[in-house]
This record gives C-alpha cells, structure tokens and sequence, in this order.
C-alpha cells in the first residue's frame, strides 16, 4: 500500500511538472489549468477531484456558496501529495462585513480540513440576493479583512470574482494588499467584447490582476452555444489541424495568452484532455480566427452580451 501512495505520488508530481504557472503575488503562482467544481454535490466533488489529483491536476476551485467544499476536503485527505503540491482556490460572499468574512472563510477552511488556501476570492462585487445589496463602503470593509486573512496565513494571496472597473477601483482606493486575481465568465466568442463583456479586461490587465477564466468552454451558456466550443465547426476544424479535439482548442487559446482557465468536469477522458493543453501551440491565424468570432456570447448578463456584472451597485 505505501509503496502504491509513493508510485502514485512521483506519478502525480511528474504529471504536474508540465503544468505551466503565473506568478500572481509575491511568492504565489497559479497553475494555469486547474479543475472548477461550480454546481457539483459534495459526492460527485469527491470523485472528481480525486479522479484529477490521480491524473495530475494540482489546482482545485471550489467557493463557500457550492456547498461541496467537504467533498474537496476528503479528496484531497485521501491524496498522497503533499500540501504544498497543490493549489485550492475558494471564496466568500459578497457583501460581507469584516467578521461574517473572517467567519465564512474560518468554515472554508474547517470544510476543506486545511490550515490555509492559495488563493480566496470575493466572490460577487455584491451579495447574490435579488435585488442586490453592497455598495462602496462594504466592499473596502470586506477587502479590509480579506487583508487580514492573507496576513495571517488563513490564504495565501487574495483576489475578486465578477468586478468590474468601477468595483475594482473602490478596493485599489483603499487597499494595502492590491487583488491578485479577478476570476470573470471568458471563452472563445468574447475576444473581441467589450468591457461589459470581460468585466473590463483590459482594465485589470492594464493594472497586473491577472485575468482568471471560469466557464472557459461556455458550460452555462444556453443550447446551442453551450456545445459551440466542444462539438462546434470552427473549433473542431482548426482541433483536427492540430490533432486535437475542439474543447483543447477552446483552452488552449486562453492558456496561449496567459489566461488561467478551470474547466469543469467529471468525465476521466475530459479531465485527460482539458490537462494536455501545453504539448501543441496555435499558430497566429488560428489565434486571430479564434480571438475575432463573435459566438457564443457572455451568458451572464442573460443573453444580451453582457456579464451582467458592471451594472451592480
């Protein structure tokens, strides 16, 4: 048994070696592929995450609202590798005050039976609820403890999720420990979007927060779009150029700019594929064919082309 956890363990570690990172704060760099476990139960979060720690993924994203952070904290028990081969991004609400964020992120923690996180996240500029509510003074108090986390080695570095220009300008007004993520819905068939779209890349690049994608293959997106970037002509074509399948092709745009992408799924095959990312490169033209398609859209602002997120208080 324990010469099986050692051969499993040089395995995973020489899978992840091929892995590529991004330095997103001092001494902190994120894998630039990982696993997403957004509307998994904690069960299929298990079996997942154990399937893509055995294969050599060594980013996981899970957050306080999916309710399957038990389900990582088991995976993760039952892994031979060691905590500091691997990188668990998570997250707090929105619109939290300074204690109900020291307290989110305490139940994190105690869920994922870790001592730390790499990277935690506010999750939304606001709280989800309908309507809204958040505004200026709570997101600088939220960031105020989100700080104090970091400094106390609850996380490791902090970062945002869902902001745009004006949210993040209210927190760099304020803030002694600048967000190193801001984690925003970003696929093929936004390339070309505006800030409405991309929750102001340009903004956040322009200012070094690196650009995090979730939904990289547009897994929310309604029917037909929602298989555009997997099954779809256009990916599909320049995936056979390449000998890879179109999904690869999807990702591998995003990687090839040095966008960090979390694909979700819990198919052995998939999580094999969306790994291999960094054994072939696009060539310019089919990046340029890639980056100027206009389809699918954003799907977060509800099917007008928006994210839905610049707009919030």
């Amino acid at each position: 048994m324990q010469r099986t956890a050692t051969l499993l363990t040089l395995l995973s570690c020489a899978l992840a070696a091929n892995i590529p990172t991004r330095r997103i704060a001092p001494g902190v760099h994120i894998p630039m592929v990982g696993i997403g476990t957004w509307q998994y139960n904690s069960s299929v979060t298990e079996a997942a995450v154990t399937s893509a720690l055995e294969l050599g993924y060594i980013a996981i994203d899970t957050a306080h609202d999916y309710g399957n952070q038990d389900g990582v904290g088991r995976a993760l028990k039952k892994s031979p590798l060691r905590r500091e081969s691997y990188f668990v991004t998570t997250k707090v609400e929105g619109g939290l005050s300074f204690k109900d964020t020291m307290k989110t992120h305490a139940e994190n923690l105690n869920l994922l039976g870790l001592d730390y996180v790499d990277l935690l996240l506010v999750h939304f500029p606001t709280t989800m609820s309908d309507p809204p509510t958040g505004n200026k003074t709570t997101r600088q108090e939220q960031w105020a403890a989100m700080e104090m986390l970091q400094t106390t080695g609850k996380t490791r570095a902090i970062g945002v999720s869902h902001f745009c220009q004006k949210q993040m300008e209210d927190i760099l007004e304020m803030a002694r420990i600048k967000p190193a993520v801001n984690q925003v819905e970003f696929h093929v068939g936004m390339g070309s979007a505006g800030g409405n779209a991309t929750d102001d890349r340009a903004f956040m690049e322009a200012h070094g927060i690196t650009f995090q994608s979730f939904s990289p293959l547009c897994g929310p997106c309604p029917s037909p779009d929602n298989k555009a970037l997997i099954t779809g002509k256009l990916v599909t074509d320049i995936g056979k150029a390449v000998n890879k399948t179109g999904a690869q092709v999807a990702l591998r745009w995003q990687v090839q700019q040095g966008i960090p992408v979390i694909p979700k799924t819990d198919n052995a095959d998939h999580l094999k594929q969306n790994l291999d990312l960094f054994s072939f490169k696009l060539s310019e033209q089919q990046m340029q064919t890639l980056t100027v398609t206009t389809t699918p859209v954003a799907a977060g602002g509800g099917g007008d082309g928006t994210s839905g997120d610049c707009p919030l208080p």
